[in-house]
């Protein structure tokens, strides 16, 4: 019985459409419905070609993808999923056709396209799902487009791979996947000259732009990672219309110039000021390009970056995705006071209600445990559960129901929030949940966080009935971190953090952060049991000029 609700509480928030197109993939094989006519396409000079990736592949077939090297042998690695299905993924991606020595390689890339071609049928292997070809077909056009000499077998297979894309769209998943096709589509539509692919595609956009994209530019599926992902595709696509200006409509350029710039924004909040994203939700540094290559990217296309002065004291209210975004005296925090998601596609969504991430300077200091892998194993569920994150679990369980790889059943909605910056310049985050509550019974989670230039007070209240509750906070690995006497001391190059934890039955335990997918890091964390319904904690530190860590 509890699997029956587990799945009805997870079906009930879908499309119908979701469910529809879920069916059809089961009777309905897509295929390549139109044929190649031959002609080469004309390359715009127009276009504005930026190296994005760094190099995932070297003359002599040695790869490395999220972290795992090894020397391709081919053609079975093409479908080879021992290490994971996703790394098989990045390698039908073809994202090294983009890396910053791609030019010097272009003898080598043709010839493993080509490869490719004859390694994989129409139809037949990873290679052929929607995702990877949607990638795929942009990235040949585009480093096309960068100098790229392609052949007339290559514009054929590419043509062929549109088609078949243009009848399997991820209309059943919706959200970054069924993005990733449209823009497949509009590239190789404008390119090759096919008008029903434009039409599919600008139809699409027009819809999916706007339902995507909040009005405070954050991608609904609330990941910093997705975002700069999805960012990535809008710059592209308005660097495509203004390289073909003459095949798009005015109303898709505008809603690209309108949306950009506040994801630009958003970027920026949800930055740490070390470059890297924040790790809420699905995240990881190293899928998407870096900050600071986006940032060159939008410069090229005429985007100003607005930059946080993280000198002064100040909130960011992302009101539409729910994060919060301060600063004072160098010192970031960002604050999960969001819903989980887009309710019909919460693939990606962790069970992290109510979390923070704090910078003291350039140092992380409370950090999120990111995400490593894909997948159904017991890692990838554990980097979802609440515990894996800087906040409270009650009686054990997660905040949202989160199960399998993608699934999420219930969830946490946020009841109330609120903040300030009062006349001391101190800075008051505060919001609230229901994931702990039932009808019958359960408590509502209260988080209020006081920042200032030196301290941050956290104070967890729990309203309604629990058994028990833990706090949870994860420290980055490159701190020192130590509990004596009820005091814990946490010591980074510059600055020292102490914690009075007398009264409570505090523990320092040892886990793992994961930057990166494939890299798992041993790390620090402090787990403290409610020994009430309100627990206050109050971490004090102060900057020092010279690196500690280096003078011990």
């Amino acid at each position: 019985m509890g699997k029956v609700l587990l799945l009805i509480n997870t079906v009930k928030y879908l499309k119908w459409q979701q469910i529809f197109f879920r069916l059809l993939r089961k009777v309905v094989k897509s295929k390549v419905t139109e044929n190649f006519l031959g002609v080469n396409p004309k390359r715009s000079d127009e276009w504005l070609h930026f190296p994005l990736h760094d190099e995932t592949l070297d003359f002599d077939l040695n790869a490395c993808f999220l972290n795992h090297a090894k020397k391709l042998d081919l053609p079975s690695d093409w479908n080879n999923e021992t290490h994971s299905k996703l790394w098989v993924y990045n390698l039908h991606y073809f994202e090294d056709l983009l890396s910053e020595n791609a030019k010097e390689k272009r003898h080598f890339h043709t010839s493993l396209l080509n490869r490719w071609i004859d390694d994989n049928p129409i139809g037949h292997g990873n290679g052929w799902e929607a995702y990877p070809m949607s990638l795929r077909i942009v990235n040949i056009l585009k480093a096309w487009l960068g100098g790229l000499e392609v052949d007339k077998k290559l514009f054929e297979s590419v043509y062929y791979q549109a088609s078949y894309l243009s009848n399997n769209l991820e209309k059943h998943l919706l959200g970054n996947h069924y993005f990733a096709n449209l823009k497949a589509l509009l590239f190789a539509g404008f390119i090759l000259g096919n008008f029903r692919w434009i039409n599919t595609a600008e139809k699409g956009l027009l819809l999916e732009i706007p339902e995507q994209i909040l009005d405070d530019g954050a991608n609904f599926e609330l990941s910093p990672m997705y975002h700069c992902l999805m960012l990535i595709d809008m710059l592209d696509m308005l660097n495509l219309t203004r390289a073909y200006p003459t095949k798009v409509s005015h109303h898709l350029v505008s809603l690209l110039e309108t949306y950009i710039p506040k994801m630009l924004q958003f970027i920026e909040t949800m930055v740490h000021p070390d470059g890297g994203v924040s790790f809420f939700n699905d995240s990881a540094d190293g899928i998407a390009p870096s900050k600071d290559k986006i940032y060159q990217y939008s410069k090229m296309l005429g985007f100003k970056i607005n930059r946080i002065d993280s000198t002064k004291a100040q909130i960011i209210d992302n009101a539409n995705s729910g994060y919060f975004c301060s600063t004072v005296s160098g010192s970031k925090l960002i604050f999960d006071a969001s819903p989980i998601g887009c309710d019909y596609i919460p693939g990606h969504a962790h069970a992290d209600t109510l979390s923070f991430e704090l910078s003291i300077g350039v140092e992380r200091v409370f950090v999120n445990s990111g995400t490593s892998e894909y997948g159904l194993s017991d890692k990838r569920l554990y980097q979802r559960k609440t515990k894996a994150h800087n906040t409270v679990e009650v009686d054990g369980k997660d905040s949202s129901q989160v199960w399998s790889g993608f699934r999420v059943a219930n969830r946490a909605q946020i009841v109330d929030r609120f903040s300030e910056i009062t006349s001391d310049k101190n800075i008051v985050l505060s919001a609230a949940h229901n994931g702990y509550k039932t009808l019958l019974s359960g408590c509502i989670h209260t988080r209020m966080l006081n920042f200032s230039s030196n301290k941050l007070i956290v104070l967890d209240s729990l309203e309604g009935s629990f058994q028990c509750a833990k706090a949870f906070f994860h420290f980055h690995p490159k701190l020192n971190v130590n509990l004596n006497n009820h005091v814990l001391e946490v010591v980074g190059n510059y600055f020292v953090m102490r914690t009075d934890l007398s009264g409570y039955d505090a523990d320092v335990t040892k886990t793992l952060w994961h930057p990166q997918f494939g890299l798992s890091i041993d790390n620090t964390t402090l787990e403290i049991p409610f020994k009430a319904a309100q627990m206050e904690l109050i971490f004090d530190w102060y900057k020092t000029s010279s690196n500690l860590k280096r003078d011990e």
